[in-house]
């Protein structure tokens, strides 16, 4: 697929706000629920060179944010090349798509060295699903 501005601007601004709404909404369910799944969204401590650094939150939500562009991105180049314009299609898709996210729950929660969630956490897993399903469902919305 070739990616002029206007197309690159507009998966960029569909990347962002999908990756924005997801980590605003993980902050306010952790804060009503008291699971961290926002804090494990945000969580780098287990990566070699990254946990050297003590980073903010404003940094880590960045980190956030340039992966939610590589699926936005990955999603896009995956859809368009394929033709696949059907809507079932589309949203097939997007789920195969966030399926990955969805199961970095796990080893996410196990490789922590500080303390969020645990992998056994069935609720934690479900919250995290769902919101990241909800995040799947926007790709085909608004792409």
């Amino acid at each position: 697929m070739k990616m002029n501005g206007r197309i690159f601007y507009k998966v960029s601004l569909i990347g962002l706000t999908n990756g924005i709404m997801l980590g605003l909404t993980m902050k306010w369910v952790e804060m009503f629920s008291d699971k961290q799944v926002y804090k494990l969204l945000l969580n780098v401590d287990f990566l070699p060179v990254i946990k050297a650094v003590s980073w903010n939150e404003a940094s880590l939500f960045f980190f956030h944010l340039l992966f939610s562009l590589a699926i936005t991105f990955s999603y896009v180049y995956i859809l368009y090349p394929l033709k696949i314009f059907r809507e079932w299609n589309k949203y097939t898709l997007a789920f195969f798509t966030i399926i990955p996210a969805i199961m970095l729950y796990f080893p996410l929660s196990a490789l922590s060295k500080t303390e969020v969630v645990l992998p056994s956490d069935l609720t934690a897993f479900f919250l995290w699903s769902l919101l990241h399903l909800f995040y799947g469902l926007f790709l085909p919305k608004a792409i």
